[in-house]
Order: C-alpha cells, then sequence, then structure tokens
C-alpha cells in the first residue's frame, strides 16, 4: 500500500459535496458491491482506499484494482465516507456520461424525486426488473449523490441514465410515442394491475410530498395509476410502489 497525504484525504472528502463533483468529474464510490459494479461498467479508476484490518471478504473480489490503493485509519476513513460508521474501502472513479435523450422500450422516470435513498432503491429495482433506461428531471437529486450509489448497491452503473427538463421529458415522449402511465393517489384513477405495460411504455413516479408534477399529469398521452390499498393505509413510500409497479411490467412483459 501506497502512504497516504492529508490533501488527498481533504480533496477526497471534498467529493460529498456536488460542487466538488462537478468541478473535478469524480464520484465517490463506498463499499465492496458499488465499487465492483463501477470497474465492470468500465468506468475509470483514480485511486481507492481500505480500512486497516478490513477483512478480506469485505473489499472488491474479482476486480483488477491497478492504480494506486492507500490503507487508512478508521479516522481518515470517516472523515471521507458520507456514511456514518467508516466503510471497509472507498474509491474515487471518473464520472460516467450522463445522457439528455430517452431510449429504450421501458422507462423508469422519476420527476423531482429528492430523497436519495427512494432514487438508489428505484434504480435497484429498474435493474431488477429490466427497465431500459432511467430518466431523471433535473430537479431530482443529482444521481452521483454518494448515497444514491450506496442505496442502489452500485446498480447506478448498470443501465443508462438521463437527465432532462420537465419539459424536454413530455417532449420526448410524446416525439417517441411511449404509453406513460403516472402514479397518483386519485380514486378513479386506474389500477396498476389494468395498465399495459407492454411496447413502448414509461411509468412516473413523483416527488415524494407533491407527487407527480401536473404539467405531466396532463400531458396527452399520460394516464393516472394507483395502486389499491386498504383504508387505513394513506399512502406508499415512492421507492415500494414504484417497485411493486415494476414487478408488475416485468411480469407482463415476460408473457
Amino acid at each position: 500500500m501506497n502512504p497516504v497525504s492529508q490533501q488527498l484525504i481533504k480533496d477526497t472528502a471534498a467529493l460529498k459535496q456536488k460542487k466538488f463533483r462537478d468541478e473535478s468529474g469524480l464520484i465517490l464510490v463506498e463499499g465492496r458491491h458499488p465499487i465492483e459494479e463501477a470497474w465492470r461498467a468500465g468506468l475509470r479508476l483514480r485511486h481507492w482506499f481500505t480500512l486497516q484490518d478490513a477483512l478480506p471478504e469485505s473489499l472488491p473480489g474479482g476486480v483488477n484494482l491497478q492504480p494506486p490503493a492507500f490503507s487508512v485509519d478508521s479516522v481518515a476513513m470517516a472523515k471521507m465516507a458520507s456514511t456514518n460508521s467508516p466503510p471497509p474501502c472507498l474509491a474515487v472513479f471518473e464520472a460516467p456520461p450522463v445522457k439528455t435523450e430517452m431510449g429504450g422500450p421501458l422507462l423508469l422516470v422519476l420527476d423531482g424525486i429528492q430523497d436519495p435513498g427512494n432514487v438508489g432503491t428505484l434504480i435497484r429495482s429498474a435493474v431488477a426488473f429490466g427497465v431500459s433506461t432511467v430518466v431523471l428531471t433535473t430537479d431530482s437529486v443529482e444521481i452521483w449523490n454518494p448515497k444514491v450509489i450506496r442505496a442502489s448497491a452500485g446498480m447506478v452503473f448498470a443501465l443508462p441514465l438521463v437527465s432532462i427538463t420537465r419539459e424536454g421529458l413530455a417532449d420526448q415522449l410524446s416525439a417517441h410515442g411511449y404509453k406513460t402511465y403516472a402514479t397518483t393517489g386519485q380514486a378513479n384513477a386506474l389500477s396498476y394491475r389494468q395498465a399495459d405495460y407492454t411496447g413502448q411504455c414509461a411509468i412516473v413516479l413523483g416527488n415524494e410530498g407533491r407527487g407527480v408534477s401536473t404539467e405531466l399529469l396532463k400531458h396527452p398521452q399520460a394516464q393516472a395509476l394507483t395502486i389499491p390499498m386498504r383504508h387505513q393505509v394513506e399512502s406508499l413510500n415512492v421507492g415500494i410502489s414504484g417497485s411493486v409497479i415494476l414487478a408488475e411490467a416485468a411480469a407482463q412483459r415476460a408473457g
């Protein structure tokens, strides 16, 4: 292992902030599985850190991590990590490009979702249930937030990501002829089991507080969608409700 400088620790810790990620083009990836997924996706590794005395099974395996590696104590790791307790390993990668054009037969659209845990959960479900592309409106949480990466278990690197304005999203949905289903709590909305997710389809999930934006709900091709529930449950977390709908979509598309 190489000796580590305090400046490198400081520069790595700064990547917890969007400003420094944008300026440097670098992202912070924490934990064994996210690091392995970033490597498999072909991201360029700058350097990585391991916690002193970390168990071998907690470190990346099956990948050839050639760039500089540093062994650090728990104090240094805690400074760099975004978690309350330091992970056994942490890496700095060059950020992959985020697209501005949508494509693929099944889209998951995240309209202004702010919680990084929800976004990470939904991306993980998107990979599990065969989504082609995840689309985020520009007022959603930043995709390379370390908490998004961690919550997705590194699946954020496994499929195309698009960042787009809400106006641009509506234009592209129309131009490409996507059947569009937008989740809502409206009692007269279509049950998620009655929707047809075959063919070109977009599933839109809304902000944790306000739901799907009015302009998307009023989009000519959009149909309101709901998950019927018992009356004592007012609503589901967006990560859970999105995963339920994606599972149904996957079952239909499997025939």
